[in-house]
């Protein structure tokens, strides 16, 4: 079997019987353009619907022409290439960055617009991490909308430092245009040669530009294939969603966790794949709980939340930061734009009630804050309020 992605078409306006009676055609036909949705058919051979727009000779020699063009660097040792450090995980512990060197990251980039670009990488619709115009508001949004209120959660063990360039070779041998390439013995030696300079110790570094693409195409099969099983497992409706190692499984009524776990596990199987669900990280419950999926909430009233911690956190960042300026202080630019950040991904899951929280301190405090943070990211002074002297260091240090 072969897996073909496209562009979604279109949703159109359904005409009602008013419409049709009075010929009230105001509506605008399209009203949803999609432009981040992907459908994926599952074919025994790929037609010339999807084939007529691709010249396989010149997507292999695009591939010969990067591997020629990286052929010095691909000489030298691979870990003398990244430079390795450790970021606190979310939920505790440490993860371990792998990041490469300007040369290895310009290579990286540019096999990464290969594949976006005359392969046209698109991915499952299942999948939100690393993807254009999708993150995990609208992950969560998905089982919003199918009014989901018991949730299972499932990660996978060493994602990126299990995935192998065999596994992904055999995954992409399925995915067209990949497949078409990989059948020829010269084009799959052109797309192993390439990717393998993508691979560090094995397996997929986190850190590069190149990882999080390679992993969502090899994902397609996987995600197409539980996407189907769980439209209907044991009579059931289930909603299926991947963000990164990440599967949040939802339904609006309760399921057995366990049932929905040897699913994941044995699709995974089936594919042959290097990595398998983390039992001891799988997780079930409700929306009546502490619902959090993907550091949001969707509570029991079926409503995307921050959560009431991080509003008031929120308020005590935005009154700490008027204080600051007010004493003559302010904050470095790397904290004011960690700030800005905060209060954008906020507003984009509930802006109202952000919206109010900035109001109350504007009200409270007479200053407009978000002139006065716009104005500190400029280095121009913020309309209405003269610019307030920094004291040198010394005097801070008192």
């Amino acid at each position: 079997m072969f897996y073909v992605t496209v562009m979604q078409s279109p949703m159109h306006h359904q005409m009602t019987l008013e419409e049709l009676l009075y010929g009230d055609d105001n509506k605008p036909a399209v009203i949803a353009s999609n432009e981040s949705n992907t459908r994926t058919y599952e074919v025994k051979w790929v037609s010339s619907r999807f084939s007529k727009d691709f010249n396989i000779s010149h997507l292999i020699g695009k591939l010969a022409k990067f591997n020629e063009s990286v052929a010095e660097l691909r000489k030298q040792d691979r870990a003398s290439l990244y430079r390795t450090f450790l970021v606190p995980k979310r939920s505790g512990g440490l993860r371990r960055i792998d990041a490469p060197n300007p040369e290895l990251m310009a290579a990286l980039r540019q096999l990464k617009a290969i594949l976006e670009v005359d392969f046209r990488a698109l991915y499952h619709t299942s999948a939100f991490a690393y993807v254009k115009k999708r993150c995990t508001v609208d992950a969560v949004k998905r089982h919003q909308r199918n009014g989901s209120r018991w949730f299972g959660k499932l990660d996978l063990k060493d994602f990126f430092g299990s995935t192998t360039i065999e596994f992904v070779m055999s995954m992409l041998s399925m995915i067209f245009p990949f497949s078409v390439v990989a059948q020829s013995r010269a084009g799959n030696q052109e797309l192993r040669t390439a990717l393998e300079l993508a691979f560090l110790n094995g397996g997929l570094p986190q850190g590069t530009p190149i990882s999080p693409l390679v992993t969502n195409l090899m994902m397609i099969p996987i995600d197409f294939k539980l996407n189907k099983a769980l439209g209907n497992l044991d009579g059931q409706k289930f909603i299926y969603t991947r963000y990164a190692d990440d599967f949040l499984i939802t339904s609006e009524f309760r399921f057995d966790i366990r049932s929905v776990e040897k699913l994941v596990t044995d699709t995974l199987k089936d594919f042959g794949a290097p990595f398998t669900v983390n039992a001891s990280k799988t997780r079930f419950g409700s929306s009546s709980g502490r619902n959090w999926n993907l550091g949001i909430m969707l509570n029991k009233d079926n409503e995307i939340t921050v959560g009431h911690k991080n509003k008031r956190r929120l308020q005590s960042m935005l009154h700490s930061y008027i204080m600051s300026k007010n004493r003559g202080e302010g904050w470095d630019k790397n904290d004011v734009q960690v700030l800005q950040g905060t209060i954008s991904y906020y507003r984009m899951i509930e802006k109202k009630n952000i919206d109010a929280i900035i109001a109350h301190i504007n009200e409270k405090t007479g200053k407009d804050v978000m002139g006065l943070i716009r104005s500190d990211l400029s280095g121009s002074p913020c309309p209405g309020h003269a610019p307030e002297p920094t004291p040198p260091l010394w005097e801070r240090n008192r």
